[in-house]
């Protein structure tokens, strides 16, 4: 049986690198709260198919698809690969957010193409400060967590490759740093994916007492 998520918000913004665990807790909660999930690569993903043309500096969009042998360049071009492309998603997630927040139904959005500075966007400022859209940052453990799952989820086509693999995990983990950075600076609340088993509880706890702070 599922245990009910309390839900004074309406939207829910769950942000942090890969492998953190985001999009299982955020189907965790959607369900428990009896509203949608939306995973922000699958956005991302239907703007590139579509090729579309973005407000601003559409390239960045493209990185991990068009650079030959993306995951063999240093962890911090590949730092600012991932921070590009939250930023550049900026005006879709907003869209989104704004749509849905109108509605009866709740909705957890998850990603790593999330930027922290969306909190403070003037559209969605007014609704965060009433706590109607709620932010939360989930945080990775260490290098080692980032790399255990990416080979058990068997993420990406280099995983033969264990020099790669850890390029690759060396940039979620500076990813994960510069998240957690923007999020404290930020009044987002920081929460620590593991243990795992309570990361949905803890995440309640961790926007309950924001708001109530």
């Amino acid at each position: 049986m599922t245990t009910p998520f309390p839900r004074p918000w309406r939207v829910l913004v769950l942000f942090g690198a890969s492998g953190t665990g985001k999009s299982t807790v955020a189907r965790q909660i959607a369900i428990a709260s009896g509203g949608t999930w939306l995973q922000v690569d699958d956005l991302r993903l239907a703007l590139q198919y579509s090729r579309v043309t973005l407000p601003g500096q559409t390239d960045r969009l493209y990185f991990f698809e068009t650079t030959p042998e993306v995951w063999t360049l240093p962890a911090a071009d590949l730092l600012l690969g991932f921070i590009d492309v939250a930023t550049v998603m900026t005006p879709a997630v907003r869209v989104v957010i704004d749509s849905h927040v109108v509605t009866d139904v709740p909705m957890v959005i998850e990603g790593d193409g999330v930027s922290p500075f969306l909190i403070d966007d003037p559209v969605l400022r007014p609704w965060v400060d009433a706590g109607v859209v709620r932010f939360c940052c989930v945080a990775a453990e260490g290098h080692g967590d980032l790399v255990e799952n990416m080979v058990r989820r068997e993420r990406g086509d280099h995983l033969d490759d264990h020099e790669r693999v850890a390029r690759h995990a060396d940039a979620n983990l500076a990813f994960n740093d510069w998240l957690v950075a923007a999020s404290r600076s930020h009044g987002i609340p920081v929460v620590q994916s593991r243990p795992f088993d309570s990361l949905a509880h803890r995440i309640e706890q961790a926007i309950t007492d924001t708001r109530s702070g």
